[in-house]
């Protein structure tokens, strides 16, 4: 093992140092050898010897470095006034490997925010490699001096002494350890792969270990878990399901190259270093979905990250995303893929209802600004993005072009272009059009897709929200139903929209959109039989529960763009979002359905659901569902009807029909007394007189609504569910009132007068 010697003469101490070297590709970093001991805490004495590379004459090299420097060497000759930044190369050619040797003494450096950084806690001393809050969001340097950033790549070895009585878990793979006569441990670990900084790391703790092997496609791996304070029983279960996601991973994106799987529990988070993932200590004993996605999620770093590496931060989607896909890759390994759709779409409905709300803004993927490199837009519609890639390349040659990728680029760095141009060069699709919508421009693309009433004619309109760009090459998969069978087509074309006959084995009566969930649109669907008998079935991510009368299939379409087409005189504002009610049911059914609402600002599961819609308590009454049958049609009001409390509950109607409805802000007072249509409707007797049943004759079969409003355009009745020809008893006082006749074909308005 290699001394750590200290100059009793400290040349120069920068306290604390913090500087930041420029990516030059004139310079690569080979090798880095760093001893550290922590067996006294922080500040702790350090060597690193740095084997480097010049690519093109250059005077100087620099380092980035968080500590108290105390002396450097380059090509073993001592420089008498180091500036870590700029260290000087004079006689050194290009393409000739030199050492530059550093002592030095680390301080435990934290970032603003408390996260990144190296911590020194009582139980447990480990580094997080990046700083959320730190500019540049690499930390590698705070364990050593180096070339911090995403781009230079190096091997490394780490010699470590711990405290006494502790022991050491870090990235690469264990090479020898030996106690000495006070206790302490000396290990030495060796990455041997090209690693950037930020994802090596180092930790002490009285460590308890779990080891296990998994055996997967390419090779067997050992399993280790470092702990404390936790029942092995537990934490093997928490990682049983490794032996069906590590065999998926491989098969989806090809060999694991890093030998060995390591995870440590830490106190503040989790992170992919390499070989020893930082997993938030919560979550290593923890079977809940939340950890069981964490340590699936860290592990596909292997692959999105931490192999094949963004070139920069600006395209963090890359790796994030990437890992976020992961999740959901293992859960379909583990529990099926009606699960992992399940929690895709949970986690796509989040995406378009809160993103641009904590992003600040819809954002694009590509070149994301510093501040928002860890926000929800690269996490969580970067997972989206890769999502929607499988769909459009179809799952096959998406793996296929996927381990090619992860074959072809390993260990080396790619930004969006790059990663644009291979996946296109691999699959023999043009993903141009693809990125540039998805990764290159902000928001979301949405479809709204009709089918003729004869089943002939199938029409696609393009809609986008957050963006002002469209989607040139569109792919959307339909799958088409008849009474006993249903089948999918993909709908290939270009621009916004497009209208044509499709060849099917049967004569359908309705479609869905995506049913299969491929494509990562501003929409959600499920598909139900309901039980019948009025009992409310759930549509979670769609916002909606339904009943029936009778079993029925019934499918829901929740888009998450603004219903477009004429609304009637009265309407202030409609929601953002509709949705498409699917299925060959009818009057008979007897389908009633509730929509929810949230005001905005409420602390509520669905936070910003009517962000910029509905914002007022009192506005509560002033909430409408209007409906139309198809996209060629004018809205017309079905329900004023609510349950739930004024901040968060469900409009509903009553004997609804398949088509589409939406949410509105309604000035009733208008709406009710708009153009009178006494020649469509019948009041007898008229005037009515005290005493005197009021009939009402409609030509209608269907169930209406009758709502009678005063001069002042205030309700001071209702009935639902009426029948034409049917008598009741309003009650009025003495007057002149405006009636309203409502159900899913009329919206009609008369006079009354009370005598």
């Amino acid at each position: 093992m290699r001394k750590i010697i200290f100059f009793t003469l400290t040349f120069i101490v920068l306290c604390p140092v913090w500087s930041r070297a420029q990516v030059e590709d004139s310079v690569d970093v080979r090798d880095y050898d760093v001893t550290l001991d922590l067996s006294n805490g922080t500040p702790f004495p350090a060597y690193a010897d740095i084997t480097v590379r010049l690519l093109r004459p250059c005077a100087t090299v620099g380092l980035d470095f968080i500590g108290m420097l105390d002396s450097v060497k380059i090509a073993g000759a001592a420089v008498t006034t180091p500036d870590i930044t700029a260290l000087p190369t004079g006689g050194i050619a290009p393409g000739q490997d030199f050492h530059i040797e550093v002592w030095y003494r680390g301080r435990g450096y934290l970032e603003s925010g408390g996260w990144g950084g190296f911590h020194f806690e009582s139980s447990m001393h480990y580094n997080l490699g990046v700083g959320f809050n730190a500019n540049p969001h690499v930390m590698g340097r705070v364990l050593m001096p180096c070339r911090d950033n995403f781009h230079d790549k190096a091997t490394y070895t780490f010699r470590v002494r711990t405290k006494a009585g502790w022991t050491a878990e870090c990235g690469g793979i264990c090479q020898s350890v030996a106690v000495d006569s006070v206790g302490c441990e000396h290990s030495v670990w060796r990455i041997s792969q090209q690693t950037p900084t930020y994802l090596v790391s180092v930790s002490q703790a009285q460590w308890t270990r779990m080891h296990d092997t998994i055996a997967s496609v390419y090779g067997d791996y050992p399993l280790t878990v470092g702990y404390l304070n936790r029942s092995e029983t537990n934490v093997r279960q928490a990682f049983a399901e490794l032996d069906s996601v590590v065999p998926q991973y491989e098969r989806c994106f090809g060999p694991y190259r890093w030998g060995r799987i390591g995870y440590i529990a830490t106190t503040k988070g989790s992170m992919e270093h390499v070989n020893n993932i930082a997993l938030a200590r919560e979550f290593v004993s923890s079977t809940t979905e939340r950890a069981q996605t964490t340590i699936a999620h860290e592990l596909g770093h292997a692959w999105f990250g931490n192999l094949v590496t963004c070139a920069t931060e600006g395209d963090m989607w890359i790796n994030e995303g990437g890992a976020s896909f992961c999740s959901e890759v293992a859960m379909e390994s583990v529990l099926g893929r009606k699960a992992s759709d399940n929690y895709y779409q949970r986690n796509l409905e989040a995406v378009l209802r809160t993103t641009h709300v904590v992003d600040n803004n819809y954002r694009p993927l590509h070149n994301m600004p510093h501040n928002f490199t860890y926000g929800s837009t690269t996490y969580d519609k970067g997972w989206m993005v890769w999502h929607s890639l499988r769909g459009y390349l179809g799952e096959e040659e998406f793996y296929r072009s996927i381990n090619l990728l992860m074959e072809r680029c390993a260990f080396g760095n790619l930004d969006a272009y790059q990663l644009r141009d291979s996946l296109s060069r691999y699959s023999g699709v043009d993903l141009t059009d693809f990125f540039d919508f998805h990764v290159f421009s902000p928001g979301f693309v949405d479809y709204h897709v009709e089918l003729s009433s004869d089943g002939t004619t199938l029409s696609i309109r393009q809609q986008t929200v957050g963006t002002s760009n469209t989607l040139r090459s569109n792919l959307v998969p339909i799958t088409f139903y008849s009474d006993s069978d249903s089948c999918k087509r993909m709908i290939a074309f270009e621009g916004e929209e497009w209208s044509g006959t499709v060849e099917l084995p049967f004569v359908p009566v309705c479609c869905v959109l995506d049913r299969d969930l491929e494509i990562s649109d501003a929409a959600t669907v499920e598909g139900k039989r309901l039980e019948g008998y009025g009992i409310s079935t759930y549509f979670d991510e769609e916002h909606v529960r339904v009943g029936s009368a009778n079993e029925i299939n019934f499918h829901v379409e929740y888009h998450m763009a603004p219903a477009f087409g004429e609304m009637p005189e009265g309407v202030v504002r409609r929601a953002g979002r509709y949705w498409m009610l699917r299925g060959d049911w009818g009057e008979s059914d007897s389908v009633k359905a509730y929509f929810r609402f949230v005001r905005t600002g409420v602390n509520s599961t669905y936070t910003n659901l009517d962000r910029g819609f509905y914002h007022l308590a009192a506005t509560v009454d002033s909430l409408g569902l209007f409906y139309r049958p198809d996209g060629s049609r004018r809205w017309h009001f079905v329900s004023r009807m609510r349950s739930g409390s004024a901040n968060e509950g469900w409009l509903y109607g009553e004997n609804l029909l398949p088509g589409e409805y939406t949410l509105a802000v309604v000035d009733f007072e208008h709406l009710a007394i708009d153009r009178p249509q006494s020649a469509d409707t019948h009041l007898f007797p008229n005037p009515l007189k005290e005493g005197q049943p009021l009939t009402v004759e409609v030509d209608s079969e269907a169930p209406f609504s009758v709502t009678i409003f005063d001069e002042g355009g205030r309700q001071v009745w209702q009935k639902t569910d009426c029948r034409s020809g049917q008598k009741m008893s309003p009650g009025l006082k003495k007057g002149t009132y405006f009636v309203r006749i409502e159900n899913n074909f009329i919206s009609l308005h008369s006079k009354l007068i009370q005598l």
